[in-house]
């Protein structure tokens, strides 16, 4: 383990945390994104639900170098992460998970996997990541039009994006974190209803639960490219 990236990684973590963009407006309905995303560094700083965000990004972005070391695969893990912690406080806050961060958030995980695989020599895994991408696009897509109730369109865009960034790993750790994350929601989801805090029909935020299914894989799930 390399104690100096560690430490590195985690201060910039904790810098990052506090421009990560959630300043969020939803639309009237609550339903899409009206305004936003945008950093709000003062109110991030100054509140508890802040300052959990901005030790969560250090902590991880911590635990990643210490996971992953001296690797290229480390700046995508980085920052899909952030993006992660992003799209969970806002779902957390707004039950909405816009597309205005998790495309950005694709599109720059992809072109630093991209420089990965360029600097590493294995194209493979950069295609095995893509297909994965595709193909949890295409499966949340099949299950929420089956059950738009249970899925929203941001949740499917999610999707793709952490397998993208596991499916660099291997397929294993796709599927592990995929079900570890309808695990997690529907555990949840029980002892909700176990303990009278939710309904049958109580709106249930599934997209902080993809992001934690995604992030323990990432840290220590099957095919990790830490060891």
């Amino acid at each position: 383990m390399n104690a100096l990236l560690v430490a590195g990684c985690g201060v910039a973590g904790g810098a990052v945390g506090v421009l990560l963009p959630v300043d969020v407006t939803p639309s009237e309905d609550g339903r899409t994104v009206a305004g936003g995303p945008a950093p709000m560094p003062s109110t991030v700083v100054g509140s508890r639900w802040g300052q959990a965000m901005l030790f969560a990004t250090a902590g991880l972005w911590a635990a990643l170098a210490a996971r992953v070391g001296e690797s290229w695969v480390l700046p995508a893990d980085l920052a899909v992460t952030a993006a992660l912690v992003a799209l969970t406080v806002v779902d957390l806050r707004l039950q909405l998970l816009p597309r205005r961060i998790v495309y950005p958030a694709f599109v720059v995980t992809l072109a630093l996997l991209g420089l990965a695989a360029g600097q590493t020599g294995d194209g493979g895994a950069l295609v095995r990541a893509l297909l994965c991408a595709g193909g949890a696009y295409v499966g949340f897509l099949v299950l929420r039009l089956v059950n738009p109730a249970a899925l929203g369109g941001g949740d499917v865009t999610l999707a793709a994006l952490i397998a993208l960034v596991l499916g660099y790993r291997s397929v294993i750790a796709v599927l592990s974190g995929l079900a570890l994350g309808a695990i997690l929601a529907a555990v949840f989801a029980l002892g909700a209803l176990a303990s009278r805090r939710a309904r049958p029909d109580t709106a249930l935020s599934y997209g902080p639960f993809l992001a934690l299914g995604a992030v323990v894989i990432l840290l220590a799930g099957p095919g990790g490219l830490g060891g």
